[in-house]
């Protein structure tokens, strides 16, 4: 009995997550940073090791400003859901007669709009600072000759670049959020270009209907 009541709620798990995904949280101490690990390199190998921190210090704020350049570009998002508002409301306002066409179209500007909004929220909050730390004067000002000096600088930037990977995860997070919201809103702008074809080709519009509607009814005269 479980286990039907499981798939069931993996189900309907699965549908939400279509229309709608929701990003798990994650508790993580975003305060600390990380403790001091003990170097173990021999002296002869400190220069490249320190190379290869710098380097991967540089892989990570090169993967930050990626996310936050793709992020930028879901910005634009909010013009269409602007538009779809105008278009509605001059829907709305030049049609009294709530007709199926009429309300299905207002059904699926609602929901893209909704997905658009969405789509910019993931994005603005992808661009956030958030808890994010850099190499400073106080890191530098290390006392010591140049084999403890150079230890120092590799603790150091290990130790802020592990504490800024939590935060640029969040930032991959809140783009791949973004990402599953613009692809949805990209899905109802087909069905939406879909229902306007068919309207358009099988059903007359609501104004033309009405004008007909208001025709005087024509008068037969038989000649005798």
């Amino acid at each position: 009995m479980q286990s039907q009541d499981y798939s069931q709620q993996t189900f309907w798990l699965k549908i939400r997550e279509f229309f709608w995904p929701i990003l798990e949280p994650i508790e993580v101490d975003s305060e600390a940073l990380p403790p001091d690990d003990k170097i173990v390199i021999d002296e002869d190998n400190l220069d490249q090791a320190f190379e290869l921190i710098n380097k991967y210090a540089e892989g990570e704020e090169e993967r930050r400003k990626g996310i936050e350049s793709k992020a930028t570009l879901f910005l634009s998002t909010i013009s269409i859901a602007t538009s779809l508002i105008v278009a509605s409301s001059a829907l709305l306002l030049g049609n009294t007669d709530k007709s199926w066409p009429v309300v299905a179209t207002m059904f699926l500007s609602f929901i893209l709009t909704l997905y658009a909004c969405t789509t910019v929220w993931f994005s603005i909050k992808a661009l956030e600072r958030g808890h994010y730390v850099v190499v400073g004067f106080n890191d530098l000002n290390f006392a010591g000759d140049k084999i403890a000096y150079k230890k120092h600088l590799i603790l150091t930037i290990k130790k802020k670049t592990t504490f800024n990977y939590k935060t640029i995860n969040e930032k991959v997070d809140n783009l791949t959020m973004a990402q599953q919201y613009y692809k949805r809103a990209i899905v109802v702008i087909c069905i939406y270009a879909f229902l306007l074809t068919l309207f358009c080709i099988f059903i007359m519009p609501v104004g033309k209907q009405a004008d007909r509607d208001k025709q005087p009814p024509t008068i037969t005269i038989k000649p005798n």
